[in-house]
């Protein structure tokens, strides 16, 4: 039997999407860095309305690491820099080596034990904006990981490559910016750095 359909034509556009769906097509591909931050702009909230006053009043006069800073933490929380600073080294590895490779697959699986690691170890500590008991905003970061590590395993599973490779970048973005969150006056990394 013929397929009396007509065939998709090419060279005009199909029918014209509604406002929503154009801006929907634009704004996507945005949604994770709008996420990112807006869990910034969360937590520095909470330093309350001057937070950028009270930022740069802080010393930002770089010194020799003092690493007597990390005698002090306790275990979970040295549990939570280990994984954390291995998923930062680890996940670059991956993210930016080649894929696919027996190499690939051993080291991402141990980049995904790492990142379970760190986003476990963030729930026996207490945030250094807390707004929920002893949790705050940076948890819900713990909490995608903890939802997105075995999307992303499903994801490849199922063959979609593209699928897995997205939510693995924005896991390892999520992880830089938790990162670039320890430098916020009065947390560890800038104690072990300015003082």
């Amino acid at each position: 039997m013929t397929d009396i359909s007509s065939p998709k034509n090419n060279d005009f556009p199909s029918a014209a999407q509604s406002p929503i769906g154009k801006l929907l097509v634009i704004v996507q591909p945005l949604l994770g860095y709008i996420f990112a931050i807006g869990m910034v702009a969360l937590a520095f909230s909470s330093f309350g309305p001057n937070v950028w006053a009270y930022i740069l009043s802080q010393s930002f006069t770089p010194r020799a690491p003092d690493w007597q800073v990390f005698a002090k933490l306790p275990l979970v929380t040295l549990i939570h820099i280990g994984g954390a600073t291995s998923s930062l080294v680890l996940g670059g590895i991956v993210l930016f080596g080649p894929k696919g490779t027996p190499g690939h697959k051993m080291m991402g699986r141990i980049w995904a034990l790492t990142m379970v690691t760190t986003a476990f170890s963030s729930f026996f500590m207490k945030s250094f904006a807390p707004m929920l008991g002893q949790f705050g905003p940076i948890h819900i970061l713990s909490v995608w990981t903890l939802y997105s590590l075995p999307r992303a395993i499903w994801y490849i599973r199922q063959g979609d490559v593209e699928g897995h490779l997205k939510t693995m970048r924005g896991l390892y973005f999520g992880l830089c910016l938790a990162g670039l969150m320890t430098f916020i006056p009065g947390r560890t990394f800038y104690a072990l750095l300015f003082g």
